[in-house]
């Protein structure tokens, strides 16, 4: 996948979502947890999406962690959909310029940064164990499925044996399965709200935005 030009060229430190921020949005991810980093990473998918992780193709609830997993589901050695796109570190900041002196780790945040100011649908971002940071995006609705291949969470880098620490997680990850598929039974049911051919990631996380509109709206009103 190609980046538009303007979320890396003249990178600056005001620019950077930095990793302690995402931590203090996100405080359950503070502390190193392998197991609950697959757990979020599992949830991009339904429980039966068979996912590949490592070598091995199984359903989703399953997946146990790797060095190297798809954000692809799989029918064999078809891909059949991409629950989400990984963009590694090699790609974050391939043709970088920066304006100002910053390491590998903190121009990777200055990219993630200017592409969240851009709107783009972030799903999850992950330390990937050699001085980087990886991220996973929605993909567009209706697009054309493509290989999307990154760090497992909770997996280890081969080469510096550091875990690949999930840093944030949309919150559509810690939905429970019995729960996002009562929400998609609603979001994909005849007549349902406009948009809501969307996949999977996107049908839960609009409900969990208007979820949280409501909410404010019951306060103000108390």
């Amino acid at each position: 996948m190609t980046l538009p030009a303007r979320s890396r060229e003249g990178l600056c430190h005001h620019d950077r979502w930095r990793v302690d921020d995402m931590l203090r949005d996100q405080p359950d991810l503070l502390w190193e947890d392998p197991v609950r980093d697959m757990d979020l990473w599992r949830h991009l998918f339904a429980p039966d999406d068979l996912v590949r992780v490592g070598n091995l193709c199984r359903p989703a609830c399953e997946a146990m962690p790797a060095e190297w997993c798809s954000g692809n589901t799989w029918s064999g050695d078809a891909i059949v959909t991409t629950a989400a796109l990984c963009l590694p570190a090699s790609v974050l900041l391939r043709g970088a310029s920066r304006k100002e002196p910053m390491s590998r780790r903190q121009a990777c945040e200055a990219v993630l940064g200017r592409l969240r100011a851009a709107g783009r649908e972030i799903v999850m971002i992950v330390d990937d164990g050699g001085d980087g940071l990886e991220c996973w995006i929605d993909p567009k609705p209706g697009g054309y499925p493509v290989y999307s291949k990154g760090r497992c969470p909770g997996g280890r880098n081969n080469r510096t044996g550091l875990v690949h620490r999930v840093l944030w997680a949309t919150p559509a990850t810690r939905i429970d399965w019995v729960c996002d598929e009562e929400v998609l039974k609603v979001a994909w049911a005849p007549g349902a709200l406009p948009g809501a051919g969307r996949n999977r990631l996107e049908n839960l996380r609009r409900h969990l935005k208007s979820s949280s509109l409501q909410t404010q709206r019951r306060s103000t009103k108390l």
